[in-house]
Order: C-alpha cells, then structure tokens, then sequence
C-alpha cells in the first residue's frame, strides 16, 4: 500500500483549456521532473468540441495561468489550435484599441475586424 502512495505523491496535477472553445478539459497527471512549462500546447480531445485540438497546459503553481489564457483566447492569439508568437503579431496604430497590447494586435484569428492593424506592405504615408 505504500508503494502506490509513493506513487500518487510524485505526481503533480496540470489543468487544460482548449484553444478553440476556451473551456476547461480534463485534467493530466504528470510525474514531478517530467513537467511542461505553464503555456505548454499539448493535442487532447475536447469533450465539447468533439475532437482532437491544441490545449493549454495550466500547471497549480502558475499563479496568473488561468487568467492568462483566458486573456489570450478573449484577445484572439489562437489560430488553428495554435498561440501566435508576439514577434508574428501585426503591428496596431491605436493605443485604445482593446486588442492593442504593446504595440500589437492580439487578435489574430480576426473575430474583430478594428481596421488598425497595421499590415505588411501597407504605406501609411
């Protein structure tokens, strides 16, 4: 009995959020010094969108995981079930913008068409 104990204590739980309907799935075991990085893509099934997609991997000790994640799908960073690098992001000209996070535009899948993005090519001048 204490060897299965022994088991259960080098496990540490990962929570998963699909990146095409934002909701939580089920949750992974991971063996302590075999954990992702909190962000971490891994493929799973979604029991709401009935099939296979990219989810985020939350791990109990990211403090801002959640909120995190939960900002980048509200923002549009996931296209195809995969995060937008921020260097790969477009430019945006309006510091109001919602979207506008440091400089860049954050939605990428285009759920929001705002008409400030800065596209390559484009000449403002």
């Amino acid at each position: 009995m204490m060897k299965n104990m022994a088991k259960f204590y080098n496990m540490t739980p990962s929570r998963f959020f699909c990146t095409q309907c934002g909701r939580e799935g089920i949750p992974v075991q991971r063996k302590k010094g075999q954990e992702r990085e909190g962000g971490h893509l891994k493929k799973l099934y979604c029991m709401y969108c009935k099939q296979e997609i990219n989810h985020v991997e939350i791990r109990n000790i990211d403090i801002n995981g959640i909120e995190q994640f939960q900002q980048e799908y509200n923002l549009g960073r996931f296209v195809d079930g995969k995060r937008i690098e921020i260097k790969d992001l477009l430019d945006c000209s309006c510091t109001t913008c919602p979207f506008n996070i440091n400089g860049k535009c954050w939605n990428s899948n285009w759920s929001n068409d705002c008409g400030h993005r800065i596209k390559e090519g484009d000449n403002n001048e």
